[in-house]
């Protein structure tokens, strides 16, 4: 195996890796998120992009909980 072919197959490994994490839970994303090791697992392409998708599902968590609140003090 050449070593452009090995970088291929480890992208598509990371890549692989990534669509799991994806499809994971968000306590769980964000526990291996603040793990030490992720840096040392994933290029900083693909750790951007988890910290975005975990923001995101953050985000739309504090808001949707947010709205829950606001509604009850409407009762």
């Amino acid at each position: 195996m050449t070593y452009s072919q090995a970088m291929v197959q480890q992208d598509s490994t990371a890549e692989d890796f990534v669509v799991e994490l994806k499809a994971k839970p968000t306590q769980e994303l964000g526990r291996f998120m603040a793990g030490p090791w992720t840096a040392s697992l994933l290029p900083p392409e693909e750790i951007e992009e988890l910290y975005q998708e975990l923001h995101e599902r953050e985000a739309s968590q504090i808001g949707g909980t947010a709205e829950d609140f606001e509604e009850m003090g409407l009762d």
